[in-house]
């Protein structure tokens, strides 16, 4: 059907445009999908009131279409490090000028969040213009970046370094293919995960009870540093995560980056590397699940709640291509109202069938009354046709005269 074409066309460059960050799209799904599981009731009935029914797993990667569409945004999303302090040392300097970064985007969305709710706080001011010319956030806007910024947090190589451009300029053979560390830890795991493992994928592994001790630490932290001095905390565990584990091969604890990394062909990572860092990569989807529903529960449990806006101010590529299809579709359905009513109104006066119609009434309907009034005993219609002929009489004779 052409609707259909349509629409699977639509899906098709969907995948593509989205092609190069396959593992955002799984794994914000997933951490989505945590964060849904710890969200109080009351949370979960104001997203979806925000988000037209939809959940945090349905708009977890929603902050990546608006990279798609404004470029420039994608530095939000990145806590990149400069190495001349000491690359994984103590002192940490980020390159965050004008406040475009992970962090501060992070404190930044928060922070307006809670001031259209009427409460008080002080946060980090950007200039979308430095980044999105044009661009205006609603609150549900406000919320769908939080919860994919949050995301972001715990992807290992989006705290990572400048020398090594967040891990692309390091380069790794994972699976027979060569590949940079920032793309194993950005979807080639997910990838593996999800087609050699598609049981555990769709198992139901995305629930905060797998990680409920974390989840109450994590809980009582924020009630007791607040939610700034969280995201600060959140973000100095991410880094040594990085530095730890992402930037270390995990079987050899060889340095895969830094002044101390080997020079020399791609670090092979087999098997053994591979069974820890998935170990590794799906604890932190967990961990920025349950961190995501407490940011989600500690702004939509209040009672200013209520004030925040649904509907969306940003308009991606995504929803542009999304009009056009569903307007195509609805071209198409009125055409096939028209095309009904056509084949409808022209039955009506159709002469053949008309014709047909009335010679076969000449012939059923006077056998219908004589069936009806006389049955079907053939010795009836024998004597009713003997009394039409008695009826009529013996022929006249000939009245002519004979000549003889």
């Amino acid at each position: 059907m052409w609707h259909m074409r349509h629409m699977w066309a639509w899906v098709l460059a969907f995948c593509l445009a989205w092609c190069a960050t396959a593992f955002d799209i799984e794994a914000h799904d997933a951490i989505g999908q945590t964060a849904a599981s710890a969200m109080d009731q009351e949370a979960t009935r104001q997203i979806k009131r925000m988000m037209g029914g939809q959940d945090a797993s349905d708009v977890a990667g929603w902050g990546h279409q608006v990279d798609d569409t404004y470029p420039d945004m994608a530095r939000l999303h990145f806590q990149v490090h400069d190495d001349a302090p000491g690359f994984c040392g103590e002192t940490r300097t980020a390159k965050c000028e004008d406040n475009i970064c992970l962090l501060q985007s992070i404190k930044h969305f928060y922070g307006k969040v809670l001031s259209d709710e009427g409460r008080r706080i002080d946060f980090p001011e950007i200039d979308y213009s430095k980044v999105a010319k044009g661009i205006k956030f609603s609150d549900a806007d406000f919320l769908k970046m939080l919860i994919n910024l949050v995301g972001d947090l715990h992807q290992p190589l989006h705290v990572g370094y400048a020398n090594d451009n967040s891990g692309r300029k390091i380069l790794v053979k994972f699976r027979g293919e060569t590949m940079s560390l920032y793309d194993v830890w950005d979807h080639a795991i997910s990838e593996v995960v999800r087609t050699q493992e598609s049981n555990f994928w769709l198992g139901g592994w995305t629930h905060v009870r797998a990680v409920s001790s974390e989840w109450e630490k994590d809980k009582a932290k924020w009630k007791e540093d607040g939610p700034f001095k969280s995201f600060d905390r959140w973000l100095n565990e991410a880094v040594e995560f990085t530095c730890s584990k992402a930037y270390v091969h995990p079987i050899t604890g060889k340095k895969l980056a830094g002044p101390n990394a080997e020079n020399g062909p791609p670090v092979e990572i087999g098997e053994d590397a591979y069974q820890e860092w998935r170990q590794l990569w799906l604890r932190q989807i967990l961990i920025a699940g349950e961190r995501t529903a407490i940011v989600l529960n500690d702004i939509l449990d209040n009672k200013g709640a209520t004030r925040l806006a649904t509907g969306s101010k940003v308009q991606t590529k995504a929803d542009e291509e999304r009009k056009k299809e569903e307007a195509e579709w609805e071209k198409e359905r009125i055409q096939r109202q028209k095309e009904r009513r056509s084949r409808t109104s022209s039955s009506f006066i159709n002469p053949s069938a008309f014709i047909t119609n009335l010679i076969i009434a000449v012939f059923t309907v006077p056998i219908f009354l004589l069936v009806a009034n006389h049955g079907l005993n053939p010795q009836t219609y024998a004597g009713l046709i003997r009394s039409i002929l008695e009826s009529e009489g013996p022929a006249p004779k000939s009245g002519g005269k004979r000549f003889e």
